[in-house]
């Protein structure tokens, strides 16, 4: 009876600390699912879709410096009667977080594999992290949990261990704080702290220190470094451009 109990607690102990995918804001996508059949359809793409339709934020390459994000995966598991789709999400210790199947009565391959992937996201919450904390994994030695707010960077870090200093950048056109925060080396986001989507996601270009910017609004434009500031050419209603200029605080 003791054991039955103890177990019971311990059950409990472990789901008050269980994760969700709403817990995340980012998602890695890989170039090639691994189920070689599911990079067909055009599958990728509609899946990338649909994350950023409820609010994930979507990172093109892989990164291990940080585990507030998650790997999606799709698998076609579908038999003769039924199209059929899996999306599994894993976070940054290979530990599945979530998973996701969705069939679809179409017959046809192609629509049948996007509808039973629409079935599959739509039992996907919406992105909403509890808060704005990673964790940063350094490359040869023992973690490094960062507390990101909005004018500093707080590091916990293991004994013998040089406190590293740094600190989180906020950049501001005079009427809107923004934090930068790196998501990978070719790709970073300004982040509004009052808002859940991103204001800005950078990737970087082939030419230096020039990025593609994606806004908050879903629009495309470029960004740049000049003089310590980044610059966005934000598009107005008439078809021309803006600078708009946001310098560090």
């Amino acid at each position: 009876m003791k054991k039955l109990l103890l177990f019971s607690l311990l059950m409990a102990f472990a789901t008050g600390f269980s994760q969700n995918i709403s817990d995340y804001a980012y998602v890695y996508i890989p170039k090639e699912f691994q189920d070689a059949k599911a990079n067909k359809y055009g599958l990728k793409d509609l899946l990338k879709s649909k994350l950023k339709a409820k609010k994930y934020i979507i990172v093109e390459e892989p990164t291990n410096s940080t585990c507030e994000m998650l790997k999606a995966e799709v698998a076609d598991t579908s038999n003769f009667m039924k199209n059929k789709v899996q999306i599994s999400f894993k976070d940054c210790n290979n530990k599945e977080i979530a998973n996701y199947e969705g069939k679809s009565s179409i017959k046809e391959f192609e629509p049948g594999m996007k509808e039973a992937l629409q079935f599959a996201m739509s039992n996907v919450a919406v992105s909403a992290p509890k808060s704005s904390e990673m964790v940063v994994l350094k490359e040869k030695s023992e973690p490094v949990s960062e507390k990101i707010t909005e004018n500093k960077v707080e590091h916990s870090t293991t004994k013998n261990e040089t406190p590293a200093e740094n600190k989180a950048e906020s950049f501001s056109n005079g009427f809107l704080n923004l934090n930068k925060i790196t998501i990978s080396q070719n790709q970073f986001i300004l982040a509004n702290p009052n808002n859940s989507v991103p204001f800005a996601i950078f990737k970087a270009s082939t030419k230096k220190d020039v990025y593609h910017v994606q806004l908050e609004n879903g629009s495309h434009t470029l960004g740049y470094f000049e003089n310590g500031k980044i610059v966005i050419e934000i598009p107005t209603s008439d078809g021309n451009y803006k600078k708009e200029e946001f310098l560090k605080k």
